[in-house]
């Protein structure tokens, strides 16, 4: 339903979907698929993407509904990156809602 409806935006090292929910909380869905790799690369993998939802909450918009597929190269990029590459997805994803 979020890919259907809403807006998407690929970056390197992940991919972000983001639509305006009925729910009246935010919410994080995290693809991990095993073209990451095995088991422990993939739960990392929605670690540092739950870490990344959990440490800019407040650029979120409310009531959003948002899927993030990350890809091999989150592994490749140091955290400061991620961060500015997650803030830049959430921006240009509310932007196109």
């Amino acid at each position: 339903m979020v890919r259907e409806i809403g807006s998407s935006v690929k970056f390197a090292s992940f991919w972000l979907q983001m639509s305006i929910g009925s729910r009246r909380i935010s919410q994080l869905g995290v693809i991990a698929t095993k073209k990451i790799g095995n088991a422990v690369c993939r739960n990392r993998a929605k670690r540092l993407v739950r870490e990344l939802y959990r440490n800019h909450k407040e650029i979120i918009p409310e009531f959003s509904q948002t899927v993030v597929i990350p890809r091999k190269a989150i592994f490749k990029m140091p955290y400061t990156e991620l961060e500015c590459s997650f803030k830049d997805a959430i921006r240009k994803a509310s932007n196109k809602l």
